[in-house]
């Protein structure tokens, strides 16, 4: 029979796992096109002819992504470690009902660069789902255009 140090460690321990529950959420990619989201988007690469560009992304419908929660700048890396070299969260602006970030980089960057729109809700039934992301990934290498 337990007793009563023993009971108090398993609620203290309980009293954490709660608290984190949000730490422990897992992200799942999602594979519909953007059409099929209903998602209307313009991203924009500008190349400044020093190395470096400015990447824009305007969301003008988040389809069946919303609420976006967040976006992010996403740079896998070259080897096959699994790991990203940059993973970090754009500040974003809201005018006139688009939400807009923008990020500036080296072009070398920029060519395996992801944008991945975040959301807790579920996109096939739009419901929220606490413990669980979906993210939807757009890779700015298909939008950089060589002015050679």
């Amino acid at each position: 029979m337990p007793n009563r140090q023993q009971i108090t460690m398993l609620f203290g321990f309980l009293g954490l796992l709660l608290t984190g529950q949000h730490t422990w959420a897992i992200e799942f990619e999602i594979g519909q096109s953007k059409e099929e989201l209903g998602l209307k988007y313009e991203l924009s690469v500008v190349d400044h002819g020093t190395g470096r560009v400015t990447v824009v992304l305007d969301i003008a419908d988040g389809g069946k992504l919303k609420p976006i929660n967040s976006i992010s700048l996403y740079i896998p890396s070259e080897g096959k470690t699994g790991r990203p070299d940059l993973l970090v969260s754009l500040a974003s602006t809201t005018v006139d009902g688009k939400t807009k970030v923008r990020a500036h980089m080296i072009k070398e960057l920029a060519e395996r660069a992801q944008l991945q729109l975040k959301t807790r809700s579920d996109p096939q039934t739009g419901k929220p789902t606490p413990l669980t992301g979906y993210y939807y990934t757009i890779h700015v290498v298909e939008f950089i255009r060589d002015e050679k």
